[in-house]
């Protein structure tokens, strides 16, 4: 066992933290949604130099007629309509399997952590289920949504029941703060982390670059890893279109944080304080005060929208309505609104981080910024402001790599195929 130690962060991980000046390019080998890596001979941690390609393969759903129906429990934190990316795929997860009967597979959520104050409980509950569920042999496969710090100790403790039980799981990293933590761990803790993964019968990443970082470190799991995009339904309507004069509508959604570049995108609005074309909305939870605040101080309040949550309709709409789709984070794995964004062919605007460079071709189907620099932010949105021919062309790109890569049907499929692997281990 390759057990991690608290050395400096490899290549690998400064690209998937989004780490400031490391921007390299990644390599562009990802031909499809579900991309398993194929094996090599075993290498020595930390042997991948600066570039290395990891190849990747296709895969295909693997089924008879005769199966009998797979019985898989996902692992989320929040459970149904749940605040964040890991939940709202989780219920696009098990809607579609529910409406694809030919599939042959049953898929219930678990759900660990629930709202803060009663999170005890909720993870409580959620190990008696899981061991009543393996005691009875209803479960068959344990697909296990990792996140950072609290996530990482729970799903520690779940997988500890699968083994255990002799149920196999699969691992589906989500978190951009993984590699950090992971890293930072004290020497038992990292050995666990490196017990989960071993253990896995697959690991499942969003990027090439979570790929690299998790073979830097075991290089023995290559041969478990999945690379797989996330995904996002069809949209339920055309998009709105916009009344002539109409100011132009510039969309945040996410987490109102600081990591996710909120105060930023604020200051690069206020750079564009004196055009009287555009409108901004800021959805989600967190520093709504704060960032209201912010808005107030630079004379941009009454044209800076910010509702809090929204849910999934809500988020529906206002993705119908909106010209220019921008996350300025610091930390990311592959956030859902950037694949919702390609859906509904918004131009986006994002920053380089986690595997969002393998997803946005700079200049041909979105536009990246450098993480925290406000003036080139700013630029980014007064040029689509100004220019809807680029909005145009970006957004049709957009939403022809979204038919081709990231719509949710084929996600499913591939999904079930790792799946049905995981579950012969």
């Amino acid at each position: 066992m390759n057990t991690l130690t608290r050395s400096s962060q490899t290549e690998s991980e400064k690209r998937c933290a989004g780490t400031k000046g490391t921007e390299g390019s990644l390599s562009r080998d990802v031909s499809g949604p579900h991309v398993p890596v194929s094996a090599r001979a075993p290498m020595r941690p930390n042997a991948h130099p600066k570039g290395t390609r990891i190849q990747v393969d296709n895969g295909t759903l693997e089924m008879s007629a005769d199966q009998d129906a797979l019985r898989v429990m996902v692992v989320t934190p929040f459970g149904q309509y749940g605040r964040g990316g890991i939940d709202r795929l989780t219920d696009l997860i098990i809607d579609s399997i529910g409406q694809r009967k030919e599939l042959g597979v049953e898929a219930e959520r678990l759900v660990t952590r629930g709202e803060k104050r009663w999170w005890p409980l909720v993870f409580a509950r959620a190990l008696i289920q899981l061991v009543a569920a393996t005691r009875r042999r209803e479960v068959d496969l344990l697909h296990i949504q990792l996140a950072w710090r609290g996530s990482v100790y729970r799903k520690l403790m779940i997988a500890a029941i699968a083994r255990y039980s002799g149920v196999p799981y699969v691992v589906h990293l989500h978190s951009g703060r993984f590699g950090r933590f992971w890293a930072n761990s004290g020497v038992y803790l990292a050995g666990r982390i490196d017990r989960l993964l071993i253990d896995s019968a697959a690991i499942i990443v969003l990027g090439q670059c979570w790929a690299r970082l998790i073979v830097d470190r075991l290089p023995d799991v290559r041969d478990k890893i999945t690379i797989l995009p996330n995904a996002s339904p069809p949209p339920s309507g055309p998009n709105r279109d916009r009344a002539q004069g109409e100011p132009i509508r510039i969309t945040f959604l996410g987490q109102v944080r600081p990591e996710k570049g909120v105060p930023q995108l604020i200051d690069a609005l206020g750079r564009l304080s004196t055009r009287a074309d555009w409108s901004a909305t800021i959805a989600g939870h967190g520093e709504l005060d704060q960032s209201r605040a912010h808005a107030q101080r630079l004379a941009i309040v009454d044209r800076v929208n910010l509702p809090g949550w929204l849910g999934p309709h809500e988020t529906a709409t206002l993705l119908r309505s909106t010209d220019i789709l921008v996350l300025p984070s610091f930390v990311e794995n592959l956030p859902m609104v950037v694949i919702e964004g390609f859906a509904h062919g918004i131009a986006v605007i994002a920053t380089p981080v986690g595997a969002v460079p393998e997803v946005i071709d700079h200049e041909r189907n979105g536009l990246l910024v450098p993480v925290g620099d406000i003036g080139a932010l700013a630029a980014a949105l007064d040029r689509l402001i100004e220019n809807g021919e680029l909005r145009r062309r970006l957004g049709d790109a957009a939403r022809r790599d979204y038919a081709e890569r990231y719509e949710i049907s084929a996600y499913i499929t591939r999904l079930v195929s790792t799946w049905r692997r995981a579950a012969r281990c």
